[in-house]
């Protein structure tokens, strides 16, 4: 926001927020500002943030929401970004997503003046998949492995980072899948099931720090259980997105 201001996004799972006029919801922020900021955070940091919690202001709160696109049939509107479909806000995709259907509506309106608007927009819906199913099926997979809920999430929360330290094309193409300019959807598969094959490595080999111990067949067995998870993650978010 400027050189002295920034903003937090604060996830609180759960079917209903809890009550900002009775002061809940501020409790429920320090409370887990106390659980999940690291121990070396700057004094100055965390004086900011529990100020921040202590100001009069109302607290901007969204739910979060996963809504594939669908065929736009109505004449004479075309819906664009996330009036035609929303992803979760955790990798802040929703204005990659907006401002790439302008620039793909735009060039195909310049390049096929010819076209009736019906066919324009049926063009168009199939141009912006494979971007919008890349950026979305992100969004909703790693808040799904940065909540880690279970120890297997958890598990493929650390092969997540384990997998982007190596760096070169590991967090190189990563990245590109995050700003949109990589959008590959097989490409995308391949690098999360290469994450989840190296949690299958650390359960076996016993070197995960999220889910260590336990005897060797009880690891297989873990190991294996997690790229099941793993696929339950993704693969039902990418199949929605497939749908015409």
């Amino acid at each position: 926001m400027s050189e002295r201001e920034t903003r937090v996004l604060a996830d609180i799972p759960g079917p209903q927020l809890p009550s900002e006029a009775s002061g809940q919801l501020r409790t429920v922020l320090r409370d887990s500002l106390a659980r999940a900021a690291p121990k070396n955070i700057s004094p100055g940091l965390h004086a900011a943030l529990m100020s921040a919690l202590d100001d009069s202001r109302r607290i901007r709160c969204i739910g979060s929401k996963f809504v594939p696109a669908v065929a736009n049939k109505v004449d004479g509107a075309v819906w664009i970004g996330d009036a035609l479909n929303v992803r979760h806000p955790l990798t802040g995709g929703g204005m990659t997503i907006g401002l790439w259907d302008v620039v793909l509506l735009t060039d195909l309106l310049r390049e096929h003046p010819d076209l009736n608007m019906r066919q324009v927009t049926a063009k168009w819906q199939w141009q912006r998949r494979p971007r919008a199913l890349v950026v979305n099926v992100l969004s909703v997979a790693l808040h799904a492995l940065f909540a880690a809920e279970t120890k297997e999430l958890a598990l493929l929360r650390e092969a997540c980072f384990d997998y982007l330290a190596r760096g070169s094309y590991f967090t190189m193409q990563p990245s590109g899948f995050l700003s949109g300019l990589l959008p590959n959807p097989l490409l995308l598969l391949f690098h999360f099931f290469s994450v989840a094959f190296l949690a299958v490595y650390l359960r076996i080999s016993n070197t995960s720090v999220s889910y260590p111990g336990d005897a060797l067949p009880i690891r297989f067995y873990s190991a294996f259980y997690t790229l099941f998870v793993a696929a339950r993650v993704i693969l039902p978010v990418v199949w929605k997105e497939l749908q015409p």
